[in-house]
């Protein structure tokens, strides 16, 4: 299995099909936001568009796209914002693979009624070739089959504070490492305003207890450019 990252997306290639799994989106949160009374300065569709696009002309024609849950950002009820643009992003990213796959996050438990009336794909896991996307706040017996090797996972939106003196920059990034036989990839959000959790300062929720500073960092920079920057917790912290 080729594994490669893609400014904000993981791209699997097994030679004979190209999978593309895209991290938390959390769409509709100006929406909500504006509905709290807090205005939002960046159009965070138009963004995400941009910087899909920008992956999209690296990764070429693509078998499957998966994406990692929380699709939509408002919990218990769907705004208006949110679908508006749940249909707009899913009919574009349609039009790039022959597949899409949503895995259900805890943010999209009233969604998946919906999605089906669009005929499209909402599981709470997918397994393809070996291996198991899925959200990661929730674990699934066929996971931990000998037939796979890898678990690809959202929800924690892992990010890491780099340090330039008393400078502090915080950066989206990748995160692999080994849990008992398998290896584990966590990808970042794919939401543009905010860039994530630091894994050495807080616990990412999953629903195993990683040790996530032996896994290695692979951080994006702010033009999509993906940096290996080796195990977390040697990374400097101030």
């Amino acid at each position: 299995m080729k594994i490669d990252f893609v400014g904000k997306c993981l791209l699997l290639d097994c030679g004979s099909e190209r999978t593309l799994a895209i991290g938390d989106l959390h769409l509709g949160y100006e929406g909500a936001m504006r509905r709290s009374g807090v205005m939002i300065p960046v159009k965070l569709f138009e963004k995400s568009i941009v910087d899909f696009d920008k992956i999209i002309s690296e990764t070429g024609e693509l078998d499957n796209i998966v994406i990692l849950g929380d699709l939509k950002h408002e919990f218990g009820s769907i705004l208006p914002d949110e679908w508006k643009y749940i249909i707009k992003f899913i009919e574009y990213v349609k039009s790039k693979c022959k597949k899409l796959i949503v895995i259900e996050g805890n943010h999209d438990v009233i969604l998946f009624p919906l999605l089906k009336k669009m005929n499209i794909e909402g599981v709470d896991f997918f397994v393809w070739k070996n291996v198991v996307f899925t959200h990661g706040d929730k674990e699934y017996n066929e996971m931990n089959s000998k037939k796979i090797d890898y678990w690809v996972l959202g929800h924690g939106h892992p990010a890491i504070n780099l340090y330039d003196g008393n400078k502090k920059e915080k950066y989206k990034c990748f995160l692999y490492g080994n849990y008992k036989d398998k290896e584990v990839i966590v990808v970042p959000s794919f939401f543009p305003l905010i860039e994530g959790t630091d894994a050495r300062e807080f616990d990412m929720k999953f629903a195993w207890d990683f040790n996530l500073k032996k896994f290695r960092s692979f951080v994006v920079s702010d033009d999509l450019k993906v940096l290996d920057f080796g195990e977390l917790g040697k990374i400097r912290t101030d």
